[in-house]
């Protein structure tokens, strides 16, 4: 058995394929196959089914699969490890996050931190939070970027974020700077899914039973529907496009905010390359909270 060979049955698990398994590290559908199947012949168990449509686990092939991801993280801690005694000029660092925060949030923390370390790769991944806590634990991923809910691994904050609210253009409370939740309690809301946890906390803090019609998870198709007439809703100020015309933005009364950190299995998988990365990440989203600070409340508070 080669770690060789279980990093090759690690991207047919990822792809779901031999032959995508071998495009995407340059080899031929038979080398990845013979990989696969040595590995199997030598643990002397099935770890995957073979079907037209590709493959699957077998259930002993789950077991095993998070083991070889325990074992390639060890890899990759110890490559990382050289790369922090020589000046962090190698490494890989892979990343989780909430789909809600990629667009606003992850570009500007990777290009802060690939200026500083260029010979770093980053690998990024984007999913929900279910998504995230499960890679964390099978060890995909070595960081999480997400919201402060029910942490069973170790959570470091970053920022506070701000909950908006939003109403369609023509609504009664659109020239309003800030609207409490009770205005707009009976009033159709589109749930966005990134928030639930957090959103549905506030209304229970608050006394409030949401008229809840829709729950959807894209934030553009929030918005559109939010443009349409079809609902409020309630979205972070990290989940906000650029511009979003037809609609109009006020702030929760009293002010509501969650938390935004990131996430690591434990302080005992922390290599220098996430230190370093970590530290950067808390620079530059101090300068991202004040930047975010003065852009929304020119939008919003001029209405007062």
């Amino acid at each position: 058995m080669t770690l060789f060979q279980l990093e090759v049955f690690l991207k047919v698990v990822e792809t779901g394929s031999f032959t995508k398994a071998g495009e995407q590290i340059g080899l031929s559908q038979s080398a990845v196959s013979q990989a696969v199947a040595a590995l199997e012949s030598e643990l002397n168990i099935k770890l995957l089914n073979r079907h037209r449509s590709g493959v699957s686990l077998t259930k002993i092939g789950e077991r095993i699969t998070s083991l070889i991801r325990d074992l390639i993280m060890i890899k990759t801690k110890i490559i990382n490890e050289a790369a922090g005694i020589t000046g962090l000029e190698t490494g890989t660092i892979r990343i989780g996050s909430i789909s809600s925060m990629t667009a606003k949030l992850l570009p500007g923390m990777i290009s802060s931190f690939k200026k500083r370390f260029p010979g770093i790769e980053v690998i990024l991944y984007e999913g929900s939070y279910e998504e995230i806590k499960n890679w964390i634990k099978m060890s995909v991923i070595d960081i999480g970027v997400v919201t402060e809910e029910v942490h069973e691994f170790e959570f470091i904050p970053l920022l506070q974020d701000k909950m908006v609210v939003f109403v369609p253009e023509r609504h009664q409370m659109s020239t309003q700077s800030y609207i409490h939740l009770k205005e707009i309690a009976n009033e159709p809301f589109i749930m966005p899914k990134e928030c639930d946890y957090v959103l549905r906390s506030i209304f229970k803090e608050q006394g409030v039973s949401p008229n809840i019609q829709f729950e959807v998870r894209d934030i553009a198709t929030i918005i559109a529907m939010v443009q349409e007439g079809v609902g409020s809703t309630i979205l972070p100020e990290m989940a906000i496009p650029s511009t979003f015309p037809n609609v109009s933005a006020a702030y929760l009364s009293p002010q509501v905010y969650q938390n935004l950190g990131l996430e690591v299995r434990s302080k005992d998988y922390i290599t220098p390359v996430l230190t370093a990365f970590i530290n950067e990440t808390q620079e530059f989203t101090k300068n991202l909270s004040l930047k975010l600070f003065n852009s929304y409340r020119s939008v919003i508070v001029k209405k007062r």
